[in-house]
């Protein structure tokens, strides 16, 4: 028996599909949009303040401070009595300090100070253009009569005379005209103006202390090296009565001068005018520590 053959148009191959690549395609879902929500917003919890009750502190009680009774000045000539006097017054000054117009009047009898009541003092400030008048005219009538000395020619006794009154003011006035001419000075006139410039170096006044500063100065500068020289030479041989007093006078000006040396270095650590001149003069005295 035989076995039948297939149709060829059934066993033809089937077409084979075009060169075209096939793409593999996601199958895209579709999402839904979420959902806008807003923001709850909760109001913040209102917090009490919490008041606490401040501590109670008791108040210190302090013993009352008792000032101490204030030293009650004596009463002076012038409105100037509650104001502390200054050690030195100064010539320079732009206003009026409370001078005791008394200091440039003669001394009275046994120096004794004279306490003034209230009513007395308010007497002396009406009449101070009375005394002041009266002090002028007092150191007028000294200066002239230490003029009429000086007519003389001789300048030795008339600062003895100025010396003798007992007034200082009388005293600066001949050394502020000696000290600008310094050919009139002699070593006799060194022996009577040493202790004077010891008073006025001590003085409250500037003036006083800047005159004696200067005369001071000017005895050292042209006198010392006599005074050291005479007071450090041999002996002579014989009599010469010249020699002598110079040698005395010598002796008695080193004595005042050394007194003056301590002062003076008391003195130089002052700030101002009055520690440049003393310091200046400390300079010019150190020999008299050799």
């Amino acid at each position: 028996m035989m076995t039948p053959m297939p149709n060829r148009q059934v066993l033809k191959a089937p077409p084979i599909a075009s060169s075209t690549p096939l793409v593999w395609a996601e199958p895209t879902v579709a999402v839904p949009p979420l959902p806008v929500v807003a923001p709850v917003t909760r109001p913040l919890p209102v917090v009490a303040p919490v008041t606490r009750p401040l501590p109670v502190v008791a108040p210190v009680t302090r013993p009352p401070v008792v000032a101490p009774p204030a030293a009650r000045s004596p009463p002076g000539p012038g409105p100037f009595q509650g104001r502390p006097e200054p050690a030195v017054i100064f010539s320079t000054r732009n206003e009026p300090i409370g001078l005791n117009v008394g200091d440039f009047l003669p001394p009275t009898r046994n120096n004794k100070p004279v306490s003034l009541s209230d009513e007395d003092a308010l007497s002396q400030i009406r009449k101070g253009h009375d005394t002041m008048c009266v002090m002028l005219s007092s150191r007028h009538k000294n200066l002239d009569t230490v003029r009429t000395v000086w007519r003389g020619g001789d300048v030795k006794t008339s600062l003895d005379s100025a010396v003798s009154i007992n007034d200082p003011s009388i005293v600066v006035d001949i050394l502020n005209i000696v000290n600008l001419k310094p050919s009139l000075w002699k070593l006799d006139l060194c022996t009577a103006i040493l202790p004077q410039i010891e008073v006025l170096l001590q003085s409250k006044y500037e003036s006083y202390v800047q005159t004696g500063c200067t005369s001071l100065k000017l005895i050292l500068k042209r006198f010392w090296p006599l005074i050291s020289d005479t007071l450090t030479a041999p002996p002579s041989v014989g009599v010469d009565i010249t020699r002598e007093e110079r040698h005395q006078k010598c002796k008695m000006c080193y004595k005042q001068l050394k007194n003056l040396s301590n002062m003076v270095k008391n003195k130089a650590g002052l700030v101002g005018r009055h520690g440049s001149a003393f310091r200046e003069l400390q300079l010019l005295m150190a020999p008299l520590d050799g």
